[in-house]
């Protein structure tokens, strides 16, 4: 068999035959160190579902000769000497793990391995494995002496090599410093205040997501009476995640002992903080009341009242439960000592619930660049969950949003390249990608689109996460800049190997697969479907392609399908589903809208018939409706819009232009007393997000329905309204003012106000071009007579 598809066999896991093929070639030309090299591997791949003893015993009957062999050839091959470090010691380590200790590596022939791991270290582009190998060898050994400066050897390669590069340096640091920091304190090679000194000097590099590394660490330095190094390091475990339970039982444990250590007469600042944090998060472990943290923070204020820690802990427990205004002064003195960005956060959302007012002070925080990050998260979820926002309010509160994040990108800036900062594990190059996503969305929001681009750009330097491909795309097409974004579509779909004809495909496949089993879990929208709506725009917009139209068709239909698959969407979900939907149905809207009224009428009923469920058909039929002046049908596909969009996700305008199109209906359908009932419901709400110009004409209609129910003193009050409007925004006389003076005359002349009504007319009539209906209204208004009153 030809090489090229033995090795078709060993990649598409065809191990046996490869196996047998291999060993043919072998017997024929035994220098081939590829060969040699994969068979090893091969024969593992093999073993792995039998067991770790299983490969144990295949990497000590095949591999490591298969290994040799190959290096006997070509003694420095970097492939070959990196996997037969990486097999023997994994599995060795594994062993250990599951308390199965076996060894490949022994006082017999660590000499052969030991140079192994020189060999990769000597080779520029492998030394940091033959650190790493070298070191676990010594490990393996329990040889202690040789050890030490092994690892130190490291340290320097690690702290030399990427001192450009903060987050490999501290991930690789933190390795072998660790093991440095254990192996000095179980031999005792130094005396207590050298490492002392180096924990001091050294933890703030240090990051790890072993929690029992600094459990560890802080009772090496309670065993050296080291407190205060003690406290600093238990203060970085809490800014973990403390999920274990072995995690809550050593705070806890921690929690007692400083209590004793604070009776004795121990004073730092943040010991308090330690134990405040611990009391609110683990009363239940502790055996206090839920409240013990709120009364221990009131007596904190009251001893220590320059210190933050009371009144911050004080204000967390009034936060939490509801007591918004009560837990502003606490918030405002924990400013004037030490503003965190945590209480800064409080402060503005108990400010705005408990006043209705934005805090609109943003101080320079100090916070780790991922906990800015966290709080603008939690401050940009505040802001989505409340209802009924003016567009003031929602703009002042944005603009904090910004500020944060934006604050965030600048600590992260400093963090990576100044090094400021102790080092985070959670607050790595990902997490400043996803920052950088969150502030480009904040100046979307802002309308500064190409600042947006160009930090969701920056963010892609940092990690692929890949919503920052969605918020380029959605930057640049809001900026109609659709040749940038052709680009960024093809970076996307390169890197994630996405076309539509084959999504399609494998969605038509799933939703077969879905008819057949039940929907339990949590379903993800595809996200490439956004992405797929923007390329189907770029190729309309610059007519890349001819049967464009039915391939958006294509695409809508798909997604409309998903939905009535998976129905129990949730809002994050729906929320993907919707901006994938309706930019494609925006697309589909401006293709045909320049066919006639009737097919276009035509095309979005047989869609509303088709997904009855859907919302857009219907809000495109309202309008289209009310072209033709189709009242009872603009009403109901008003209604059934409403019905189909859920609250959540309703736009403020397309709700408020859907109520003014049902009011508009009802007046013209004589449904006076179902319009005044939409009008008296939703003013105040339509009031405080329609704009001035939008406003008016609502305003009109609700004129105009009292005035038909003769309701005069309803009649008067919104025309003052409407007159002030017109005031303030100093607009001449139109059509709509004439309609208003029009209502309010026939309000006065209904309610037996004659006079005034035709002082009203014949301001009307002033105009040559003024509306038919007034002269109508003039001739037959007359003042009643005698028996008008009476019915025969």
């Amino acid at each position: 068999m030809e090489e090229k598809n033995i090795y078709d066999l060993f990649y598409s896991g065809q191990l046996d035959l490869f196996i047998i093929e291999g060993e043919n070639q072998l017997r024929q030309n035994d220098q081939d160190v590829t060969l040699w090299t994969h068979l090893a591997i091969a024969y593992h791949d093999q073993a792995f579902y039998e067991g770790h003893e299983a490969i144990f015993d295949v990497i000590q009957e095949k591999m490591i000769p298969y290994f040799q062999k190959a290096l006997a050839i070509e003694p420095d091959n970097e492939t070959t000497l990196y996997h037969i470090l990486n097999y023997v010691l994994d599995n060795q380590a594994t062993l250990a793990q599951i308390g199965r200790p076996k060894f490949h590596i022994t006082e017999g022939n660590k000499g052969l391995f030991i140079e192994y791991a020189k060999k990769l270290i000597a080779s520029p582009n492998m030394s940091g494995y033959g650190h790493n190998y070298l070191t676990n060898i010594y490990e393996g050994l329990q040889d202690d002496t040789a050890m030490l400066p092994v690892l130190e050897a490291s340290i320097d390669f690690v702290k030399e090599t990427f001192k450009n590069e903060r987050e490999t340096l501290d991930h690789n640091f933190s390795i072998f410093w660790i093991k440095k920091i254990y192996l000095l304190d179980r031999t005792k090679q130094i005396n207590e205040s050298n490492i002392l000194a180096l924990m001091e000097a050294d933890f703030k590099h240090f990051i790890s997501s072993n929690e029992m590394n600094y459990v560890d660490l802080a009772e090496i330095a309670y065993e050296n009476k080291a407190i205060d190094l003690a406290l600093q390091i238990l203060l970085k475990l809490i800014k973990g995640e403390n999920s274990a339970v072995h995690i809550h039982q050593e705070l806890v444990k921690w929690h007692t002992r400083f209590e004793e250590l604070i009776a004795e007469g121990y004073e730092h600042p943040e010991v308090f903080y330690y134990q405040l944090i611990i009391e609110r998060n683990y009363s239940e472990e502790i055996g206090i009341p839920l409240d013990y943290y709120y009364l221990h923070a009131l007596k904190l204020v009251d001893a220590y009242p320059d210190s933050y820690v009371g009144y911050h802990f004080a204000a967390a427990y009034l936060y939490d439960e509801g007591q918004y205004a009560a837990a502003i002064p606490h918030l405002t003195m924990v400013g004037e000592r030490k503003w965190n960005a945590t209480s800064w956060r409080r402060l503005v959302e108990c400010t705005f619930i408990a006043n209705g007012t934005v805090y609109d002070q943003v101080p320079t925080f100090h916070d780790l660049p991922r906990e800015c990050y966290n709080e603008a998260v939690a401050l940009s979820d505040f802001i989505h969950s409340q209802d009924n926002l003016t567009t003031v309010d929602q703009s002042a509160l944005q603009l904090l949003v910004l500020e944060l994040y934006r604050q965030a990108y600048d600590a992260f800036k400093e963090y990576f390249e100044q090094n400021k900062y102790e080092s985070d594990y959670f607050g790595g190059s990902h997490n400043r990608a996803m920052n950088c996503n969150n502030l480009a969305l904040a100046y979307k929001a802002a309308g500064e689109l190409e600042i947006c681009y160009a930090i969701a750009t920056e963010g892609l330097s940092y990690s692929d996460f890949e919503e920052l491909h969605f918020t380029r795309a959605d930057a640049l097409s809001a900026l109609e800049d659709y040749v940038r974004l052709e680009e960024v579509l093809q970076q996307y779909f390169d890197t994630y190997q996405i076309s539509l004809e084959a999504t399609l495909e494998q969605q038509a496949f799933t939703s077969e697969e879905d008819e057949e089993a039940e929907d339990t879990e949590s379903v993800i929208f595809p996200p490439c479907y956004r992405m797929l709506m923007h390329q189907i725009d770029v190729e309309y917009q610059l007519g890349r392609s001819t049967n464009i139209q039915s391939r958006a068709q294509q695409l809508l239909e798909f997604i409309y399908k998903f939905y009535i698959d998976h129905p129990n969407l949730d809002d994050y979900q729906y929320r993907d589903f919707e901006a994938s939907k309706n930019g494609i149905e925006h697309i589909i809207y401006q293709m045909i809208e320049h066919d006639n009224l009737a097919q276009r009428i035509s095309y979005y009923e047989q869609m509303a018939k088709q997904y009855p469920h859907e919302a857009q058909p219907q809000y495109v039929l309202m309008q289209l409706y009310n072209e033709k002046s189709n009242y009872k049908s603009m009403n109901l596909a008003a209604q059934k819009y409403l019905k189909n969009k859920p609250e959540f996700i309703i736009d403020n305008f397309d709700k408020a232009k859907t109520l003014y199109l049902i009011v508009k209906s009802h007046y013209y359908l004589t449904e006076f007393s179902a319009g005044i009932e939409i009008f008296q419901t939703y003013e105040n709400w339509v009031q405080s997000v329609m704009e001035p110009n939008d406003y008016v004409l609502w305003l009109k209609f609700g004129i105009e329905l009292f005035a038909e129910n003769g309701d005069i003193n309803e009649v008067n009050k919104y025309v003052n309204v409407f007159n002030g409007i017109y005031q303030q925004c100093d607009w001449g006389y139109d059509d709509d003012v004439e309609s208003v003076k029009l209502a309010e005359a026939y309000a006065n002349y209904k309610t037996g106000n004659l006079k005034k009504a035709h002082n009203l007319l014949d301001e009307v009539l002033a105009y040559s071009d003024h509306s038919p209906l007034a002269d109508e209204y003039k001739r037959t208004w007359k003042k009643p007579g005698f028996f008008s009153g009476f019915k025969f």
